[in-house]
């Protein structure tokens, strides 16, 4: 089930600096049609401070058509947000000179920028420049949308008129994504996901690796001996051995200190070039990247599973709650049962674009899941469907998704994912078994 928690730095608008908060006021049904969280934020950080109030709520219909998307006051908000190394923020400029005044829009590059400006139509356009309070700002990443106003809001009156602000926006959203078709508007990746194919040539597995992790070693190995990440362990190499022969060779002999320093710059040489080779990234695709991309082919192909666009998935499924964007999807046979289903998985790291990191750190919840999306043959099987210890069911109609959380993409290995197949095709054959029958129900 989609959840929204406005202390996630969720959206670039959410981070909080080093020392700034952010108080729920209100949480469940703030409007008409609305979930979500109402709260006070405070962005504090060294001598800058900004408090303003917030709306976070969740519009997962429109994640494959604007995975991100940011429109910001610019007399308040109007610098742009952080970015990956691998994204880039496009500025979007409407056919209203007052809209341009007053907000800056931008888009993630690949992003389809009819379904842009599809989604700000005259009468949002309208709305956005004549009917909102000044400083509206409202920000979209994957599924999360956050609608805020400068200053921290006290009246009752005040924060009902923001809520059903929100509510409105959101409806637009969402409508706008309903209406899409399924291959239209979708985000466009194919630049990226082309530099990806051809920087996996560069390792050859003899067979598919049974882990990210040991893809992601074995590409990390490789960018060790890359020039960038030999002349950045030369100098780091270099600076431990001067930081220990300086000293002794000053208290003691420079003969003396040439062996103790040598040890610690051949320690140091290991070290560095292992840590400066782990954050290797080229032309925006990192190692990390490529570990996961090595691993999601290899056991596609080895398991006879048919890999499929994920913003299409998101597309086709726009509606079924999932706890995630997706990564990657693949389509297959499901063990011990004659149906087929979509192996998912999926990422819950928002934060990562919100700070622009490619690493995000979390001890306090999963950040990532696996998900196995099946058609039933009604919706009335898909509520007899229960589910038992780590694994969750979501539905939508005769559609269902079975996942289970996980710590982290890094984790995911192939006898993972194998044990969690069988046990959505051990669970969906026992549905199975009250299936009608064909000849029985011919009769």
């Amino acid at each position: 089930m989609t959840t929204v928690d406005v202390t996630r730095e969720v959206t670039p608008a959410l981070l909080r600096g080093r020392r700034g908060t952010a108080s729920v006021l209100r949480e469940g049904e703030l409007a008409a049609g609305l979930q979500g969280q109402l709260a006070h934020h405070v962005f504090a950080d060294g001598t800058r401070r900004r408090e303003s109030t917030v709306v976070l709520t969740a519009v997962p219909e429109g994640v494959a058509f604007a995975p991100a998307l940011v429109c910001r006051d610019r007399a308040e908000l109007g610098g742009a947000p952080a970015q990956l190394p691998a994204e880039r923020w496009t500025a979007v400029e409407l056919e209203s000179t007052a809209f341009n005044r007053r907000y800056r829009l931008l888009t993630l590059a690949g992003q389809d920028q009819i379904y842009a400006r599809e989604l700000f139509s005259p009468a949002l356009i309208a709305w956005l420049a004549d009917d909102v309070p000044p400083g509206f700002t409202f920000e979209l990443n994957e599924r999360h949308l956050l609608v805020a106003l400068p200053g921290h809001l006290s009246e009752p009156a005040d924060l009902d008129r923001l809520c059903r602000l929100a509510a409105e926006l959101a409806r637009r959203m969402r409508d706008e994504a309903i209406e899409e078709g399924d291959g239209t508007g979708l985000f466009d990746e194919a630049a990226h996901q082309a530099e990806i194919e051809r920087r996996l040539g560069e390792v050859d597995f003899a067979k598919p690796p049974a882990s990210v992790g040991l893809a992601y070693e074995a590409f990390r190995e490789r960018a060790r001996w890359r020039p960038p990440v030999l002349l950045r362990t030369a100098l780091w190499t270099i600076l431990a051995f001067a930081v220990v022969a300086a000293p002794l060779a000053y208290l003691f002999n420079p003969l003396i200190a040439v062996v103790p320093a040598g040890i610690v710059a051949y320690l140091a040489y290991w070290i560095a070039s292992i840590l400066i080779a782990s954050d290797y990234s080229r032309r925006g695709v990192s190692v990390r990247r490529l570990g996961l991309e090595a691993f999601m082919r290899g056991y596609a192909e080895s398991r006879g599973l048919r890999r499929e666009d994920r913003w299409r998935f998101h597309s086709r499924h726009r509606e079924l709650p999932l706890p995630g964007t997706v990564a990657h999807a693949m389509t297959g046979p499901i063990p011990g049962t004659d149906r087929e289903g979509t192996l998912v998985a999926l990422g819950d790291a928002a934060e990562l674009r919100s700070c622009g990191v490619e690493v995000a750190h979390a001890a306090d919840r999963p950040l990532a899941a696996l998900a196995l999306v099946v058609e039933l043959d009604s919706e009335a099987e898909a509520e007899r469907l229960a589910v038992a210890g780590d694994l969750h069911i979501e539905r939508n109609g005769a559609t269902v998704a079975i996942w289970r959380p996980e710590p982290g993409n890094i984790m995911f290995g192939a006898a993972g994912f194998d044990r969690f197949r069988t046990a959505c095709g051990e669970l969906l054959a026992q549905v199975g078994e009250h299936r009608e029958h064909p000849a029985m129900a011919a009769v």
